[in-house]
């Protein structure tokens, strides 16, 4: 069993509403509108050298996994083994060198704030293990227009690791934004550090508890327990674009051992036609026609 301290409880309290009034607030729906995302909305985001580009010359060998709806307004969904033990362990071992200590973007500052985020971050070079977990990450969701898979991550947290409340997603989408989420297990040699959804509700089904935490320890709502292998995904926002406060989440402190997550984020970008092999083919064919007729 695991008690809140006053502090933790104040902690949490406070970027709760921080993160509620910044990010989550229902207030800034009025502002939106309320009107259906489009791909004819402004092209917003600026680092497409960290979007995903499909490669439909990969070939990925077949995968299967079960799909677990916990939740259908946000769509949360579990699925275990989602990753192979194989891949885990390589994903695993390819960050084992390139870990950094994971930082908090403020909007216009990034800095280490132990406060709110304790653990270690690595980017993952694109060999073809990590090529095809971005594509069963993107087939996953059907392969929606205009949503590319964002260049992978690991996550490391060591004992007292966390990451407090927040969201993944910024206010709105209408002009492109992280569309949906996965929090995928490689490693959980640990007590403690799952993922808890203090808005969303304990399902009455008691085999959920194989992979919900249904003792009580002390924080609302759900948590999902590390399991190696397993994932969790959710959508950030709804049809029109505005964020569904359901899906605030936090990683709880990790009391003992080690965790190791991959974040698979996808990123909704209305109106993004990246370049392809094909384009420049095409387009030199062009360059060489108009030659040809001069």
């Amino acid at each position: 069993m695991m008690g809140l301290s006053v502090g933790n409880i104040v902690q949490y309290v406070f970027f709760a509403v921080v993160g509620y009034i910044l990010v989550g607030s229902p207030l800034q729906r009025i502002f939106l509108g309320g009107r259906p995302i489009s791909a004819g909305d402004d092209v917003a985001f600026t680092n497409s050298d960290h979007l995903v580009i499909p490669d439909e010359s990969l070939v990925c060998p077949e995968y299967g996994y079960n799909v677990h709806i916990l939740n259908r307004d946000p769509l949360v969904v579990y699925m275990p083994s989602f990753v192979s033990h194989q891949e885990a362990k390589h994903l695993v071992d390819i960050s084992e060198d390139k870990f950094k200590p994971s930082t908090v973007w403020s909007g216009s500052e990034e800095r280490l704030d132990p406060s709110v985020r304790v653990s270690e971050k690595a980017e993952l070079e694109r060999d073809d293990i990590v090529r095809c977990i971005e594509e069963r990450a993107r087939q996953f969701q059907g392969w929606r227009p205009y949503t590319f898979i964002e260049k992978l991550w690991s996550q490391r947290y060591r004992t007292g690791g966390h990451y407090v409340h927040h969201f993944d997603g910024p206010a709105s989408i209408v002009k492109g934004g992280r569309i949906s989420s996965f929090m995928v297990y490689l490693e959980a040699n640990c007590t403690g550090g799952g993922t808890n959804f203090p808005r969303l509700t304990m399902p009455a089904d008691k085999k959920w508890c194989e992979f919900l935490d249904c003792e009580d320890q002390g924080y609302e709502g759900i948590t999902f327990k590390p399991m190696a292998g397993n994932a969790v995904y959710w959508e950030n926002f709804r049809y029109d674009g505005s964020p569904y406060d359901e899906v605030w989440h936090a990683g709880l402190p990790v009391l003992s051992g080690t965790k190791v997550g991959l974040n698979i984020w996808s990123w909704y970008q209305p109106g993004y036609r990246p370049s392809t092999a094909a384009d420049s083919d095409e387009a030199a064919q062009k360059d060489q026609d108009d030659m040809a007729e001069l």
